[in-house]
């Protein structure tokens, strides 16, 4: 009734009465009181006798294994032992076996204190009865007793052995016990005993017995800094920030416990509740740091209160732990650029600054720290609030700061700040731990850095090496014990020796991921390097064997390579070491063909001087050039039909029909890519957007116009079921089923297949109507995107005028070069998509077509913008330009054009086509002035300023990339209200 009648948070401390009154196991305990207040409440229930009989029946329990703890504490002599026995036990996450040694120290000083006062009470009446003033009571007379109810009724009697152990024992409780117990509480597995160790404080220092308020026989205990850090390190265990923040605060005010003397430990672990909160507080984790380094600062200087100068209680200064503690709150609630200013400034403020300091401007390798040094003139952005204070220090930045800043990064995707925070701590002087530089090697594979993943990799097979030197000094610095602690659940691994098998895959990854995937050589030679390590026992061996996620990126390496010889060659190792290949490591082999085609069939035009554009089946190959190309493919379809077999326990899925559709594009088997699109339907699985870009990639490779419409109309189809789908659900209620539906449509990477086949198909004016739909759709097209476009409406132009006979090029009705010059125009307009601007591919085409359009003027100002934006044309460009002048009746012009190009240091005698224009060009000046003209440079430029070059630019006044009316073909099957072309580009 009492405790049902307290606050509960009064009720948590009360309940630790009933631990030194009997001193039962803590389940024991909490069960007995749960069934207590259950009692009190259904008081006059017909069933409450019952329950009283299973309390006592529990009491009893308890008693007995108190008996035995009893009988187990006389093995220990003295205080010393048994503190040793409660933090081993503690350390070890035996958290019952050490509170039970700690309450049993307990229970034997208030059965010392019973045993005295009955000893006290025989002594009198023995003194009474034979009438001396002296007298010994026999122990074998003394019976001690321990209670079963609240009422003060004896119960279990203690045997003789352990009355004469209590009589003789030396043991008691005090302040290091009781901080050890409480330890014990903060070391056990989460979540921390934190209510049992509160209630251990409470009663601890409380000088009288809870349960009948009497004075207590040993007095209460002085709890000291040790004490106020477990309990701080219980809270901060629990992410308990509430609790943390109120108990600094008491000791901040100095008032109920004024011997105890704050120091960085406490702010720290304060620090660290803000950080394992279930959500962590960054800004009250940085007001505690910076109020913790003002506090320990002016404690240690003394400051004035009430007129009087005195020292505060404090002790030392805060140190990197606290700091470590706030950056990895920022980790945690994915605040990485504020660890890394935290970290700069750290750097910045600390006294030992290396040699060469990482926030140098000149450092190649500053990276995301240079932002801090830029803030730090802000008074509003920097962190650190007391850095401007005389004598206020700031700890160097360590290991373990950088590995949380590299766990931030990490954490939030930021791979290449990740890595620059990487090379800062290297050059700062910083050797990263294990950890850290598995963080490292991950940027590394993300961004395909082989060369930087290497260099990560060879430092980690120097980790045990340097741990031998700090350790050494007995030749067994290298050695490292493991204890039972470390096999218990929830404790952290050891720290690495040496490079495990993650960090041989993400080096390997590294490799498979490199462009072109040049670097696949080296992750074979990663894999046979894992073999070798696990087999010589070095390092951390037991997990360095290869397994399918190493083979698997290193099939990914000769995927990018195309060398799908070498990756079929892993299947066959991984089956003779046992390890089977999963789905993705067949995908990837399948990839692999797929690229091997595509090697093959641009090595093949390059080799034999073919053009780029026309390698369709009927276009360039012959038989034995075709089989090449399509050897891979065979390849790749032999292994997807193994998968389907019923004898395989691998069935492909949508990716591995993805790379086979992909693998038949690249062996231009069209056929074959619809064929599979079939399968994959038939097998239950739903093609994705990448199957339809892959099925218009083949339609690309072969120039099939056609097939490509039926592609965008399936797209079509597909986006229209799903979008039905979707409604039906939302109809039914059913839109809440866990996972969001993506979206099918048509993307960028099919629109730039769709563009590149009717640049093949000789469709420019079709391409140039995709490019307009994209912009309308909102996509993104690229610089390639409109490079093809561009270079489609050229190629076309140049074609109609081959097949043109006995005709000036100027007396043919051919726009296509000024659509062309549009789409430039929108490249260089602020309506392009973000990153889109002409780059050196886009004026070679457009120059070459302007000249072979007989537009020398325009091509000549078109090398002038490329100059501009800063490429070196060609001297193909202008030669072409020359000749177009030459063609088109105008030499004076074209050896003006010849006196620029000494600007940009070509020298035109040393090219027949220049030297010949120039020797023209002088003849016609000689016979200029013999017929008593004049003429200079500076004229022909002026005149040709006022002509070609004028209406050039009116003519980007004028034109505008919708002036040029719409595409009227309708395309077959599609809607036309769904392909009108845009009125304006924004």
């Amino acid at each position: 009734r009492s405790i049902a009648a307290v606050s509960p948070a009064s009720s948590s401390l009360l309940n630790t009465s009933h631990r030194h009154q009997n001193i039962s196991f803590l389940v024991a305990e909490e069960t007995i009181q749960d069934e207590t207040l259950k009692a009190g409440k259904s008081s006059g229930d017909v069933r409450s006798g019952n329950r009283n009989q299973q309390q006592q029946q529990q009491q009893r329990t308890s008693n007995n294994k108190i008996i035995s703890t009893l009988h187990h504490l006389k093995r220990y002599k003295t205080n010393r032992d048994i503190e040793s026995a409660i933090v081993r036990l503690g350390r070890k996450g035996r958290t019952d076996d050490a509170l039970h040694l700690y309450h049993a120290v307990w229970t034997l000083d208030r059965l010392k204190y019973q045993y005295r006062t009955k000893h006290s009470e025989k002594q009198t009446q023995n003194s009474k009865e034979e009438g001396r003033s002296k007298s010994v009571a026999s122990e074998s007379n003394i019976e001690l007793q321990l209670f079963d109810t609240d009422d003060g009724r004896e119960g279990t009697t203690l045997p003789p052995d352990l009355t004469t152990y209590v009589s003789k024992s030396k043991l008691r409780p005090t302040t290091r016990l009781m901080n050890s117990a409480i330890d014990a509480c903060a070391r056990s597995h989460p979540p921390a005993r934190q209510s049992t160790a509160l209630d251990i404080f409470e009663c601890a220092i409380s000088p009288l017995n809870r349960e009948d308020g009497t004075k207590k026989a040993g007095g209460a205990l002085s709890p000291n800094v040790f004490t106020f850090g477990s309990l701080l390190a219980c809270c901060a265990r629990n992410g308990d920030i509430a609790a943390s923040a109120e108990l600094l605060r008491v000791l901040e005010a100095g008032e109920e416990y004024p011997d105890v003397a704050l120091n960085e430990v406490l702010y720290s672990t304060v620090i660290s509740a803000c950080e394992r909160a279930d959500v962590p507080d960054v800004e009250l984790a940085l007001e505690v740091l910076n109020r913790g380094v003002r506090t320990l600062y002016e404690g240690s200087k003394g400051v004035v209160v009430d007129d009087k100068e005195r020292k505060m209680r404090t002790k030392g200064t805060m140190g990197v732990v606290g700091y470590n503690a706030a950056i990895s709150a920022m980790a945690r609630s994915g605040r990485w650029k504020m660890a890394v200013q935290l970290l700069g400034e750290m750097i910045l403020h600390s006294r030992s600054s290396p040699k060469t300091s990482v926030l140098s401007r000149s450092n190649p390798n500053f990276g995301p720290l240079e932002s801090i040094r830029d803030n730090l003139d802000d008074p509003v952005r920097p962190l650190l609030q007391h850095t401007d204070i005389a004598g206020v220090t700031v700890p160097k930045p360590d290991g373990v700061t950088f590995g949380t800043v590299l766990a931030a990064c990490e954490r939030a995707g930021e791979w290449d700040g990740l890595l620059n925070v990487a090379r800062a701590a290297t050059e700062y002087g910083i050797d990263l731990d294990g950890m850290a530089l598995t963080s490292a090697l991950h940027s590394c594979q993300q961004l395909g850095l082989a060369d930087e993943a290497l260099e990560f990799l060879e430092l980690m097979k120097h980790l045990d090496d340097d741990n031998g030197e700090k350790k050494g000094g007995n030749g067994q610095g290298g050695t490292h014990t493991t204890t039972n602690g470390r096999r218990r659940k929830g404790a952290r691994r050891p720290a690495l020796r040496g490079p495990d098998g993650v960090a041989y895959r993400l080096a390997i990854s590294a490799c498979a991921r490199s462009p072109g995937g040049h670097r696949w050589r080296d992750g074979i030679r990663l894999l046979d390097e894992m073999r070798e390590r696990s087999m010589s026992g070095n390092g951390s061996s037991e997990d360095c064997a290869p397994d399918v996620v190493a083979y698997t990126a290193a099939v990914a390496g000769c995927s990018e390579a195309g060398e799908y010889t070498h990756a079929m060659s892993l299947i066959g190792e991984m089956r003779r070491e046992g390890i089977k290949p999963n789905v993705v490591t067949f995908s990837a082999v399948i990839n692999a063909c797929a690229s091997a085609s595509a090697k093959i069939a641009s090595d093949r035009r390059r080799g034999g001087g073919e053009d780029t554009e026309d390698y369709g089946v009927g276009a360039g190959y012959n038989a034995g050039r075709l089989e090449d190309v399509r050897l891979p493919m065979t390849r790749a379809l032999r292994l997807l039909e193994a998968m389907k077999s019923p004898k395989s326990s691998v069935r492909p899925n949508i990716v591995t029909y993805n790379a086979a559709i992909r693998a038949c594009a690249e062996g231009l088997n069209l056929e074959g890519a619809f064929d599979l699109l079939k399968q994959l339907k038939k097998d239950g699985l739903d093609p994705t957007i990448v199957t339809y870009g892959s099925l218009m990639t083949a339609c690309e490779r072969v120039g099939d116009i056609e097939a490509a419409s039926k592609v965008f109309r399936m797209v079509k189809e597909e986006e229209g079921r799903k979008r039905q789908t979707r409604e039906r659900e939302k109809y039914d209620d059913h839109e809440e089923n866990g996972k969001d539906e993506e979206r099918l449509c048509a993307n960028e990477i099919i629109y730039g297949a769709a563009i590149s086949c009717c640049r093949k198909a000789h469709q420019p004016e079709r391409a140039l109507f995709l490019l307009r739909k994209m912009i309308s759709e909102e996509l993104a097209p690229n610089a390639a995107t409109f490079n093809t476009v561009i270079a489609a409406l050229s190629e076309e132009g140049r074609r109609r005028l081959n097949n043109i006979d006995d005709a000036r090029p100027l007396q043919v009705n051919n726009d296509l070069w000024e659509k062309a010059l549009a789409v430039y125009r929108v490249m260089k307009s602020k309506h392009a998509p973000p990153g889109v601007t002409p780059n050196r591919q886009t004026y070679n085409i457009l120059v070459r077509c302007l000249a072979s359009e007989l537009r020398p003027a325009h091509a000549e100002s078109l090398l002038g913008d490329m100059r501009r934006n800063g490429y070196v044309p060609d001297v193909d460009l202008y030669t072409a330009t020359v000749r177009s002048y030459e063609r088109n009746g105008e030499p004076l012009k074209a050896l003006r054009l010849m006196d620029g190009m000494r600007e940009v240091g070509y020298d035109f005698y040393g090219i027949p086509v220049l030297d010949e224009a120039f020797k023209n060009g002088v003849r016609i000046l000689n016979k200029v002035g013999s017929l008593g003209g004049s003429f200079s440079a500076s004229s022909a430029r002026s005149g040709d300023d006022n002509n070609d070059s004028n209406s050039y630019a009116r003519g980007e006044e004028m034109m505008d990339f919708d002036s040029y009316g719409d595409y009227e073909e309708e395309m077959e099957g599609e809607d036309n209200n769904d392909y009108q072309p845009i009125d304006s580009l924004k």
